[in-house]
């Protein structure tokens, strides 16, 4: 199924593809030809690199991703096509296919006084676990993702890697 990733979060590049490559390189020395790939397909069809990629080195790898789901689409084993622009001519597919290895449920609470509680199936998150969910989901920090999310939600984490919470 085609998971849908934006380039962009308050008018500023957030490096999602670049983040989500550095994750699957950590897994795989072998996915260096199919990075190269991909990223001569994105050059081909968008005469430019990917934003970040001269500073790659910077960022932190993107592992999962947090989505509604409430239809229950998304199940464990299910295939997943990462795509940036979905269902316009400019889709583009900027990963190899891979596997929905987990999933599990999120919940952010707004408790007031601007706090928020975070749990992830049923356990509630202290800040060092916010901030590192918060950091391996593509953001900078727990109160970006909170300020992202604002308010109460409640989805799933899509892991395509064996991290768990």
């Amino acid at each position: 199924m085609k998971l849908s990733f934006g380039t962009v979060i308050n008018d500023q590049p957030n490096y999602f593809i670049e983040k989500i490559w550095k994750g699957l390189m950590a897994l795989s020395s072998h996915l260096d030809n199919e990075h190269y790939r991909f990223q001569e397909r994105h050059i081909q069809k968008f005469d430019r690199n990917w934003d970040g990629d001269t500073y790659t080195e910077f960022l932190e790898p993107k592992i999962h991703t947090i989505r509604k789901d409430p239809d229950h689409q998304w199940q464990p084993g299910m295939e997943i096509a990462m795509v940036i622009y979905k269902d316009t001519s400019d889709e583009f597919q900027f990963a190899p296919m891979l596997h929905c290895i987990s999933i599990q449920k999120i919940e952010i609470r707004e408790s007031g006084n601007e706090n928020f509680t975070v749990s992830v199936d049923g356990n509630q998150l202290d800040e060092e676990q916010l901030n590192r969910l918060a950091i391996n989901d593509g953001f900078q920090s727990a109160e970006e993702l909170l300020s992202y999310f604002s308010g109460n939600f409640s989805g799933k984490l899509l892991h395509w890697t064996a991290m768990k919470y």
